[in-house]
């Protein structure tokens, strides 16, 4: 965890990503919105260097099409990652297991879906130079088949106010620090998420998203984010496990987010 600069034990985040104006050839206007309540738990161990890692969280996307079909609106997610940190005694690498369980649906009730997957990342630390290799693989069940992929982090600190830190194809951001209250930077995430939606049909979003942010701390902890940016290649699907029958062709926008939460920084 200290590879990084900072951990949110609670966050609430919104992302707007309004309907388009004229949209391009061959593409569908789209708007796609996002609501995320999360939070990150660590459980230290005795030895203050390995923990368990609780990270619960509430998603909701909500996505409003020109394209016609059954297919709902809103979607849901439950998930709960619970990771273990172990570092490698006289040695500086580190180990990070995560089982994760998700109920992704168009309702969350008790005869929600659920998905089944896991994450296992290495770290190598360079402790001269602040900084810190990760690789790994990332798999899921989705609802349109197994999801795998190669995982590449890195975290640097680069000088006393510059940091990049992330674990792509997931995220990468770069953060300056201007004073002890506002910091800024640019930021690439993606996401790639499958919902059940009635019957056998999922619904599946590739949604990546290149942005702008700023960070102003309220005090010590309490900070509020504010972020604007554009997506990329987005794709909205449907269909049955390992047949796609619907592509949405959505067009890519503008997205804005806000989040305020409550953080510890370590540097």
């Amino acid at each position: 965890m200290y590879a990084q600069p900072y951990i949110d034990l609670i966050n609430v985040r919104y992302t707007n990503s309004p309907e388009t104006g004229p949209v391009s050839k061959n593409k569908n206007e789209t708007q796609l919105n996002y609501l995320n309540i999360s939070s990150t738990l660590p459980i230290r161990f005795k030895n203050k260097k390995d923990a368990l890692i609780l990270s619960p969280f509430f998603e909701k996307w909500t996505s409003l099409t020109s394209v016609s079909g059954n297919y709902s609106n809103n979607h849901y997610g439950l998930v709960l990652p619970v990771s273990l940190l172990k570092t490698i005694p006289n040695s500086n690498w580190s180990l990070m297991t995560t089982a994760i369980v998700r109920m992704n649906d168009a309702n969350i009730n008790a005869n929600g879906q659920w998905q089944f997957g896991g994450a296992l990342v290495a770290a190598y630390y360079k402790k001269n130079s602040h900084l810190t290799y990760k690789m790994g693989l990332y798999i899921n069940g989705e609802f349109f088949g197994l999801f795998i992929i190669p995982l590449l982090g890195i975290d640097w600190q680069i000088n006393e106010r510059n940091n990049l830190f992330g674990i792509l194809p997931a995220s990468l951001t770069w953060e300056h620090q201007f004073n002890h209250r506002l910091y800024a930077g640019t930021v690439f995430r993606t996401f790639t998420n499958s919902y059940h939606d009635g019957g056998p049909n999922y619904w599946r979003v590739d949604e990546n998203q290149l942005g702008v942010f700023a960070d102003y701390y309220f005090g010590k902890h309490l900070v509020l984010n504010l972020e604007a940016g554009h997506s990329l290649f987005r794709k909205i699907r449907s269909g049955e496990r390992n047949e796609v029958k619907n592509n949405w062709n959505a067009d890519d926008n503008f997205y804005f987010k806000c989040m305020i939460a409550y953080r510890i920084r370590f540097r």
